[in-house]
């Protein structure tokens, strides 16, 4: 008796649960749009946005905002940080990134495509108690075939790799090749000098798998630039008869965006601290400047342009000369150590004396004694020396750890450091931490890159293809309605049930996991449509085979289902197992078509091995059910 209430909660509760997770993609969102107060020229000329230049985009039926969103209502409103008149938000169903993103490509000069975005639902705020973040993302992520973005090309340049390689090493050879050829070298020292000169040629002359190594090299770095910026659907693939890199970006716009994200990433370098340029620099009153520039990194898009300008003017004013290094600023969270990060001191530095590329790991962890973190990093064996003779020959000096431009940790050099092992500090906080370690992992690109394609696949033919997809689910839907119904009469219902909740557990699970959804994991949804109804199949025969025998309504339905169990399952394993084996073996659009299958095969196992069973209990039960409508039979006579 107790049976058909707890069937009900958990399925009530669970398909409720799904439904949730997955109506942010059905739901209408918000797209705020900010415009800019003004842009700058390529030389650097600053240009102002006038509002008529706004309006003019809003409110022009045929162009602008109307040509991305036809139907689209721009209101206009307060938003922090951003001068009155220049915020408005549309509301959007159905919006893709990649619309968004070529509606911010079109217009760099008027649109600030770091302050516009799709705001989240508030569903996905309820559901930030799956993740550390404050937001879980539930929108179903869309294929580079189905939403559009960016496919680039690039191919190896291995002339200029070899270029630069054969300028690093020419010293060396020729001074080999000088001591050999005169004597200075005898045994065992001129045998180590030969094989040292057969070295270099074979480094110098590249054989194809080392080729291919380089190709990985650079992409594994091009991945992790990608996921640290968040483009974890990104597919990258290595074309070994043209040593090229395709990468693909769904929802990317326009060829800067991809080239800035694979080429452009900040790195980490060392050098050392000029103390009397820098404390003379720092001794004279720049307290405007300094105010000036922290106003300027304090605003949502900091004008890069005008810092350089004053700290030219800074290091005029200050005489600083060529040969005394360059001028930084240094980053800090103020003397409480409790403020923003930000730029607060002047710092004169040499030249590079070690970079990125000389470590081999780097960690962020909570700096012991401190409320903030710092990042532990291992050298290289190359770095580890490098490193070594630096603290030997620097004791007492500050060494400058810079992070893109900006010096975030000058520590004093005390002893000479021979283990390849060091930490950074500085008023880090966890994510700055983080971001420095990714930097430091990264690395730099083995060798030089050169783009030879960039294509650009448009929202139109995604847009078909998601419509053609969601028809082709829908028919087939609607055909095995039209089956069920006429061949098992009002029993059919049932499947029928099941089969609409089967898809409301899919499309949530789908939604949690932030899947990329592509044509083949549609073909898994189509094909899911279809296996769904197997199991209910197998047991409506079952139950018909009781009900011919002339066994009652309850009977034949507690048989049917327990025969048809281990049937069900068996079945359903092995297609599982076929999905494990295409996701661990398959790649990017198979990866997808198996996730599909996967999760199609286990709410399906579930609706009908579950759901099914609860709707015969509930039609047996409270409608007093005693002869099934389930097709037609014959019962069979003693």
């Amino acid at each position: 008796m107790n049976r058909i209430p707890k069937r009900t909660i958990v399925t009530l509760l669970t398909a409720g649960f799904f439904f949730l997770a997955f109506f942010p993609n059905l739901a209408v969102r918000d797209v705020s749009l900010v415009f800019l107060e003004y842009y700058r020229t390529d030389d650097g000329t600053r240009v102002d946005v006038e509002k008529s230049q706004i309006d003019e985009f809003v409110n022009n039926p045929e162009t602008g905002l109307h040509r991305y969103f036809p139907n689209a209502q721009c209101n206009f409103q307060p938003r922090e940080g951003v001068a009155e008149g220049r915020h408005c938000v549309l509301q959007e169903r159905f919006v893709t990134s990649a619309e968004f993103n070529e509606l911010m490509q079109a217009y760099p000069k008027l649109l600030d495509d770091r302050r516009s975005e799709i705001k989240p639902h508030g569903l996905e705020k309820w559901f930030s108690f799956l993740t550390e973040k404050d937001i879980k993302p539930l929108t179903v992520k869309l294929g580079l075939d189905l939403q559009g973005g960016m496919r680039a090309i690039f191919v190896a340049d291995y002339d200029t790799y070899i270029a630069k390689l054969e300028e690093k090493y020419e010293p060396v050879v020729a001074d080999l090749e000088t001591k050999i050829r005169t004597g200075q070298l005898q045994g065992e020292e001129k045998a180590n000098a030969e094989a040292r000169l057969e070295q270099i040629k074979e480094i110098l002359s590249p054989s194809e798998e080392r080729k291919l190594e380089l190709l990985r090299q650079a992409r594994d770095i091009i991945d992790k630039r990608l996921v640290a910026q968040g483009l974890t659907e990104s597919e990258i693939r290595i074309q070994p008869a043209s040593f090229s890199i395709a990468v693909d970006m769904p929802g990317a716009a326009n060829s800067s965006e991809v080239l800035e994200r694979v080429r452009d990433t900040v790195t980490v370098e060392y050098r050392i601290v000029n103390d009397e340029a820098t404390n003379r620099v720092n001794q004279m009153d720049f307290l405007e400047e300094k105010k000036r520039i922290i106003k300027i990194y304090q605003s949502p898009r900091p004008d890069e342009v005008l810092v350089k300008k004053i700290l030219n003017e800074v290091a005029e004013k200050a005489n600083l000369r060529p040969e005394e290094g360059r001028l930084f600023q240094y980053w800090s969270r103020g003397a409480n150590g409790t403020g923003a990060m930000l730029p607060r001191d002047f710092y004169v530095l040499g030249p590079v004396v070690m970079d990125g590329g000389d470590m081999a790991d780097a960690r962020a962890s909570v700096a012991p004694q401190s409320a903030f973190y710092q990042i532990n990093f291992q050298l290289t064996a190359t770095g580890a020396e490098k490193f070594t003779e630096i603290t030997s020959n620097n004791i007492s000096k500050r060494l400058a750890v810079l992070w893109g431009d900006r010096v975030v940790s000058a520590p004093t050099i005390n002893e000479v450091i021979p283990t390849g092992q060091g930490v950074i500090n500085g008023q880090f906080g966890e994510r700055e931490a983080k971001e420095v370690a990714n930097v430091i992992r990264e690395g730099a690109l083995p060798l030089p890159l050169d783009v030879i394609s960039v294509s650009y696949v448009g929202p139109t033919l995604g847009q078909e293809s998601i419509q053609k997809g969601i028809y082709s689910v829908v028919l087939g839907f609607v055909l095995i309605i039209a089956f069920m119904l006429l061949y098992y009469r009002l029993t059919g219902i049932v499947a029928l049930v099941a089969l609409f909740l089967n898809l409301v557990l899919m499309a949530g699970i789908l939604s949690l996991m932030e899947f990329t959804l592509t044509l083949p994991g549609f073909a898994g949804a189509i094909l899911t449509v279809g296996m769904a109804v197997d199991a209910n199949v197998l047991i409506f025969e079952r139950i018909k085979e009781d009900l011919k025998a002339g066994k009652s309504a309850s009977v034949a339905i507690d048989s049917g289902f327990d025969a048809s169990f281990w049937t069900i399952l068996d079945a359903n394993v092995t297609t599982l197992i076929a999905s494990i084996i295409l996701y661990y073996e398959g790649d990017g659009a198979i990866k997808g078509f198996a996730i599909v299958l996967f999760f199609g095969i286990v709410s399906s196992m579930f609706t009908a091995l579950y759901v099914s069973r609860l709707l015969f209990d509930v039609a047996l039960k409270y409608f007093k059910v005693q002869n099934l409508s389930i097709g037609f039979y014959r019962k069979t006579t003693a």
